[in-house]
């Protein structure tokens, strides 16, 4: 019996959800996919965890809930069993993206609720590093843990490091001088870009690796070995990948650098598995052996089927308008709902606005600002703001745009 001939099994013992998606089919391209819609309905129906818990309550020993950016978040339970693959994952993703045994690490996300808190503060240690549980909102107590505790690497989103390095130079510390060794990225799409990553390993004096994850799926599951393009995935024996045509769901080839979008399938998993889930993860994948030994795949996320802009008939993806334009700060500003062109693009530096339009195919004005005009956050830094829906946009952009109507 296959590791899938065994979860489908287990899914339709434990799940009325699954039974009804799966009746008696083994060939996993003949199952139905699954959307987060779905399971948000799930759980409206049956809260917390929705229909599709397949561990019975006392069999629990966590739950999490997804971050929420785009929408309802869903609850999330784990057994014994799922906590200590989650952890095992995420320690070999975290070992391949360079943290080492004798890192002291500064674990720099929100612990409250979601799975990059304690799920991932849990991998780090089955890496083999120590982990300093900082959190958010203790950035100044940082500055001067850093050379106190010997805290050699951060763990914290794209963004922290430019807002860390910013709060450093107001005290007039160079951040260089501070002792910290790697820097490790997760939860925003940039950190393979060569600006993004070129600014801040200049600003550190450090090297930077990224990391993906999905609180749903797997907290952390991949790492950048830096020898290739993508992110290896540490999934194994945990969990099938797919690739499908965004926009017809047709699978595609599982083959080296194929693009669309993400689908995943647990293996093994006892609480809250999925069944082929939409992801909305859009990727290239390499299946190729990497140049650094490993042979298992490597993703590159390349922007979120659910961030797609519609403007003038054309699709355009946020993480487009980042890599056209070199990793420099930037903010996107659509009206209207549909989208009235043109796509306000504003950004700190020099762009060239017909680059743009001719790789976007759309109109497209750009904005040039002053460096260090835009806002830099400690969590995720908002890039998109849709004025009809009711964004609310930072008081820099929020003058520049007023000028231009």
């Amino acid at each position: 019996m296959t590791a899938l001939d065994a979860q489908l099994d287990y899914l339709e013992a434990r799940s009325a959800f699954y039974r009804e998606r799966i009746r008696g089919r083994r060939t996993l391209t003949d199952l139905p996919l699954l959307t987060k819609e779905e399971l948000r309905a799930s759980q409206q129906r049956q809260p917390p965890f929705g229909e599709h818990l397949c561990a019975r309550p006392e069999e629990l020993v966590r739950l999490h809930v997804t971050s929420g950016t785009t929408g309802e978040p869903v609850a999330i339970g784990l057994t014994q069993h799922d906590h200590e693959a989650n952890s095992k994952l995420g320690g070999e993703a975290f070992a391949i993206a360079g943290l080492l045994p004798t890192d002291t690490v500064a674990h720099c996300l929100n612990y409250a609720l979601y799975a990059g808190g304690i799920a991932d503060h849990m991998a780090i240690e089955a890496s083999g590093a120590t982990v300093v549980p900082v959190g958010v909102g203790q950035s100044q107590r940082l500055l001067d843990l850093i050379p106190r505790l010997g805290i050699t690497a951060i763990f914290g989103t794209l963004s922290f490091p430019a807002y860390l390095a910013a709060k450093a130079r107001e005290q007039h510390l160079d951040p260089t001088t501070l002792g910290l060794r790697h820097i490790i990225t997760a939860g925003e799409p940039g950190a393979g870009l060569a600006a993004v990553r070129a600014e801040i390993e200049r600003a550190w004096g450090v090297t930077v690796a990224d990391t993906f994850g999905m609180s749903d799926v797997w907290s952390t599951m991949a790492g950048e070995c830096g020898h290739s393009d993508g992110l290896h995935l540490t999934t194994g024996e945990h969990a099938l990948l797919e690739v499908i045509d965004p926009v017809t769901a047709e699978p595609l080839p599982l083959q080296d650098g194929v693009h669309g979008e993400l689908v995943w399938t647990h293996l093994d998993r006892q609480a809250s598995p999925l069944l082929r889930y939409r992801s909305s993860d859009l990727a290239t994948v390499w299946t190729d052996p990497c140049p650094c030994g490993r042979t298992t795949p490597r993703i590159r996320i390349g922007g979120r089927r659910d961030d797609m802009l519609r403007v003038q008939a054309v699709n355009v993806y946020p993480q487009a308008i980042g890599e056209l334009l070199g990793g420099a700060r930037h903010a996107i500003v659509a009206d209207g709902d549909p989208i009235v062109p043109p796509l306000h693009v504003y950004v700190e530096g020099d762009a060239d606005p017909q680059k743009l339009r001719a790789a976007l195919r759309t109109d497209i004005a750009v904005h040039p600002l002053a460096p260090g005009t835009l806002p830099v956050a400690e969590h995720k830094t908002a890039k998109v703001f849709r004025t009809a829906r009711g964004d609310q946009l930072p008081e820099a952009i929020r003058r520049a745009h007023e000028r231009q109507h």
